[in-house]
């Protein structure tokens, strides 16, 4: 086969491979319905190609590629499957791109054998080789790379895009390449060096983004335990109570025998052992949302196990100016904290307020400590494994509410100021 021939041969099969890997990056179905339109778009721009090739020359065609081959399939990629003008260019520049495979290759080739048909043959091969092994590896992953919002795209396209620009500029419209100019010939070095210095920026951001949501996620397991714990005694109490109510009609028949028998002592202890039974089942009312009342409930029987006094002066209507669920995860988490940091001290108080005032709901906890914690922030770390879950929940809540807290330390009181 001649030299002209394997020529031919060659530009159909780069063609061929830029426009159905352009499709098939962006996550075009590589079925038959999908591989017949695209061959027909690729009859239809040979035959303008070549009609430009015949009609004004080879160097002009090969110029004008841009308008003739890339735009149109740009236009195509946009107009028939629908994809935006952003991921349809980076889609063309990477695949253009990735023709240089094949290039370099052949020019070794050339330079090796020093033979025309030698450098076509494996220009054929190597392209045919590429595209087989980026169709079956890569494309899966470009495909969801390409659905991304536009600001990653911008990142992701910038060096196929430079590239582009770059290589028509200096050796297809012009040869400012082969000028031996130093400015152009190290132009590439500067693109390379801009683009891995972006790259490590934006790639350092999506590693803290994807940090920050791990720990997110961690943390929202633990908030899911401990709310299933809350709804677990609840429950139970519940429970409870309605077993206690089933059977109070046997307790006071007891208790009218042991009267009636003048055994007034085991009366009265046999009450108080009811009452007992009755303490941990009982929900207070503090306001009129049940929610609230059913948290500091718990917790008031827990401070209470722990000898822990808690004072409260609670104002609330039964309709929060927030979400139910987020306002007793902080305070479920906030008066965690406090008992934790009371468990080991001699003297052991509590005081909780809440009121809303203009829209606004007020929360403050105020409680003794003995060890200053550090703060980073203004917000109190804990060093101790396992611990410092808790602010980090409060905090996160409240700027998910768009509020706004505060940690505070007065005369060894750790002061909690929210405002939601």
């Amino acid at each position: 086969m001649s030299v002209l021939g394997l020529a031919f041969i060659h530009n159909l099969t780069t063609m061929l491979f830029g426009i159905y890997l352009s499709a098939f990056f962006l996550g075009v179905k590589r079925d038959r319905r999908n591989i017949l339109t695209l061959f027909f778009f690729f009859a239809v721009e040979g035959l303008v190609f070549g009609s430009c090739y015949l009609l004004v020359g080879r160097e002009i065609a090969y110029r004008c590629y841009i308008l003739i081959i890339h735009l149109p399939l740009i236009v195509f990629l946009v107009l028939y499957y629908k994809y935006s003008v952003v991921s349809s260019c980076i889609s063309v520049f990477s695949a253009y791109l990735c023709c240089q495979l094949s290039n370099w290759i052949g020019v070794v080739i050339l330079l090796i054998t020093e033979k025309q048909w030698c450098y076509y043959v494996s220009r054929i091969l190597i392209t045919i080789v590429v595209f087989i092994l980026l169709c079956k590896y890569i494309c899966h992953t470009t495909e969801s790379i390409f659905t991304r919002d536009s600001r990653d795209l911008y990142i992701i396209g910038f060096l196929p895009t430079v590239y582009y620009v770059f290589d028509y500029s200096f050796t297809k419209l012009s040869d400012l390449l082969y000028s031996n100019n130093k400015a152009v010939i190290e132009f590439l070095g500067f693109v390379f060096c801009i683009f891995f210095i972006t790259f490590l920026l934006v790639y350092y951001r999506e590693y803290e983004r994807k940090q920050e949501m791990e720990q997110y996620s961690e943390l929202m397991k633990i908030q899911l335990l401990s709310v299933q714990k809350e709804i677990e005694q609840v429950e139970c109490s519940k429970q409870k109570l309605s077993i206690l109510r089933h059977d109070m009609r046997h307790h006071l028949h007891i208790i009218l025998a042991q009267l009636q028998n003048d055994n007034i002592g085991q009366a009265v202890a046999y009450i108080e052992e009811i009452g007992n039974g009755y303490e941990d089942t009982t929900i207070t009312t503090y306001s009129k949302n049940e929610m609230i009342n059913a948290v500091i409930s718990i917790y008031h029987t827990r401070f209470a196990n722990k000898k822990i006094t808690l004072h409260h002066d609670i104002c609330l209507g039964e309709a929060l100016s927030c979400p139910d669920t987020a306002i007793c995860t902080i305070l479920s988490n906030a008066l965690e904290n406090a008992m934790h940091a009371l468990e080991e001290m001699t003297e052991k108080w509590v005081n909780l307020t809440m009121s809303e005032k203009n829209g606004r709901l007020l929360l403050q906890i105020e409680n003794p400590i003995e060890k200053i914690p550090k703060f980073v922030g203004g917000i109190p770390t804990s060093g101790k494994k396992g611990h410092g879950i808790g602010v980090k929940s409060i905090v996160y809540y409240v700027e998910q509410l768009n509020g706004q807290c505060h940690f505070s330390l007065t005369d060894h009181t750790f002061v909690l100021q929210i405002i939601i």
